[in-house]
């Protein structure tokens, strides 16, 4: 089985993430700046604005510099979509995304032209 698949925005062409994948979901509450506490009585009030999606992808070890170069290629452009699990669903959906931070983490050069990862990761924020 397929647990997730990205593109850049505008190709037809996905690219599926290799297995195994550990995706953390987390579902974001944008509030506006009128959300607070009413002074005169203590009560919460909350003016929500909209909601976002963010998900840190782990691949554990094994994948290699070609591999990384690839996801790498994709999610660093200014947008990208991701098909994946949606916690808030329980279905899979395809929305757009950017990624401000992935951490490839070198383990093993065996030459010039291949190297593996011990472990690589990134964030991937709604747009």
């Amino acid at each position: 089985m397929v647990a997730a698949k990205i593109r850049k925005s505008g190709d037809t062409a996905w690219v599926e993430l290799p297995a195994p994948v550990v995706m953390t979901p987390a579902v974001n509450a944008l509030d506006s700046s009128k959300s607070g506490r009413d002074n005169n009585t203590g009560a919460m009030f909350r003016d929500k604005i909209a909601e976002k999606q963010t998900y840190t992808i782990t691949f554990p070890f094994g994948l290699n510099n070609t591999q990384v170069a690839e996801i790498l290629q994709i999610v660093m452009e200014s947008s990208f979509e991701l098909w994946c699990p949606n916690p808030k669903t329980g279905a899979y959906n395809t929305k757009s995304f950017y990624s401000s931070a992935a951490t490839p983490d070198i383990y093993r050069i065996e030459n010039e032209s291949l190297w593996y990862y011990h472990e690589f990761s990134l964030e991937a924020v709604e747009m």
